[in-house]
């Protein structure tokens, strides 16, 4: 069954707009056409966007879906992960997210990254633990990878350990570890752990890395590795800004991700709008809209390993799309305005998640699973039963709780 997604203006892999045409077959991008274009196959559905604005859905390269819960903590600034981390198992809010499902919680990491436009989640967080959410017709998780939580004697013992699981990784497959995440003890002496091991390589991310010096990201610029940021959960926890400015001097790949949401990021694009503030009053303007983008498409895909399925709009990669309109009438800052109310169209796997009731057609799964929600005083459609997540809370914290990264209410 081919879909046409009609009259669109399509972000093309070379960063240009260009009206035109999608044709999506089941679950891929069979074709991308000029506005003129013809298809050779009969098409079944067509869908007019009304010159709407198809960006490849994004990619939240650093999330722990576990942790989605609010309010956000952190009274004060934190020396580093670890004591923000003791802080938190001795809070009100780390005893109230206990208290909840790991399903219920995934479900609710799941919403927030689709009501962002996310397609692919980076869920940092061991195999036994997330195998069980992959595959599920709502958002993709990198399948994938291997891990550590960081390099320290103080971190939580995830997969075989560093130095197994870089060498399981075979310097192919993304090894994914926190680094220097803050100031003080072994903490900052991460990097040279990691290096000792032969931890460092193309393949090795990143993550939050604000205790990173000059000549540590010299180190990581030799090796090739790639950098994750978290903007609002490094502001919340630890008040700094990160070194991207120097990271990108030394020709470091950085991507964007948003850690758990209970470290105080609301989604993916409040984190990129946040960036943009840094780099406006402190790096200069260094970063343009079409880096922001490219750090969550393009990049993450190359570095993640999965940019022949995702990050760019080309015939044969997966069916993942972004619709918007573009209020400003400039593609790139109508994006950064973005807001989840104002999205048109998630598609994922080829088949609409979320979106306008206008919409409806567009390539619909089945409807017995969607749910009419209102975000924003719109009218969406979302795939899955997210009000019924929020009715178990409710029952089983004893009172309503308010997420900012869910906003939805009942028609």
């Amino acid at each position: 069954m081919y879909t046409l997604l009609d009259n669109c203006r399509l972000l093309m892999p070379d960063e240009t707009i260009a009206p035109g045409r999608l044709v999506l077959y089941q679950d891929t991008i069979a074709a991308v056409l000029p506005a003129d274009g013809t298809f050779e196959k009969p098409i079944e559905t067509t869908v007019d966007l009304g010159n709407r604005l198809v960006f490849p859905s994004l990619i939240n390269a650093h999330d722990h879906l576990y942790d989605t819960f609010w309010p956000k903590f952190g009274d004060r600034p934190y020396a580093n992960w670890l004591e923000w981390e003791r802080a938190f198992q001795a809070s009100d809010i780390y005893r109230d997210r206990q208290a909840l499902s790991i399903t219920d919680l995934y479900g609710l990491g799941m919403f927030k990254n689709v009501l962002s436009g996310v397609g692919l989640i980076v869920d940092h967080f061991p195999h036994e633990v997330n195998a069980t959410y992959k595959g599920r017709g709502l958002v993709s998780l990198l399948e994938h990878y291997y891990l550590a939580h960081s390099a320290s004697p103080e971190a939580p013992a995830w997969g075989q350990g560093p130095a197994e699981e870089i060498r399981l990784s075979r310097g192919i497959l993304p090894f994914i570890t926190h680094c220097c995440e803050g100031a003080g003890g072994a903490i900052h002496e991460e990097l040279d752990s990691l290096k000792r091991l032969g931890a460092l390589g193309p393949n090795t991310i990143l993550v939050n890395g604000i205790g990173l010096s000059d000549a540590d990201l010299e180190l990581v610029a030799s090796f090739r590795s790639s950098l994750v940021f978290c903007p609002g959960s490094l502001h919340n926890r630890f008040g700094v800004i990160p070194p991207v400015a120097k990271a990108l001097d030394l020709g470091i790949e950085i991507a964007v991700g948003t850690d758990g949401a209970v470290s105080g990021s609301v989604n993916l694009l409040e984190d990129l709008r946040l960036l943009r503030k840094w780099s406006d009053e402190r790096f200069g303007g260094r970063l343009t809209p079409k880096d922001l983008v490219r750090m969550v498409t393009q990049i993450p895909a190359k570095f993640f390993r999965v940019d022949k399925k995702y990050g760019s709009i080309a015939p044969g990669k997966t069916a993942n799309l972004l619709v918007f309109d573009d209020p400003k009438q400039d593609p790139f800052e109508s994006f950064l305005a973005l807001q989840p109310g104002d999205i048109s169209m998630v598609i994922h796997n080829g088949a609409l998640v979320y979106g306008e009731e206008s919409m409806r057609r567009a390539c619909m799964i089945d409807f017995a699973n969607f749910s009419e929600v209102v975000v924003a005083g719109r009218p969406k459609l979302l795939y899955g039963r997210p009000l019924n997540i929020l009715e178990r809370i409710e029952a089983k914290l004893g009172s309503a709780r308010v997420f900012p990264f869910l906003p939805i209410s009942a028609p």
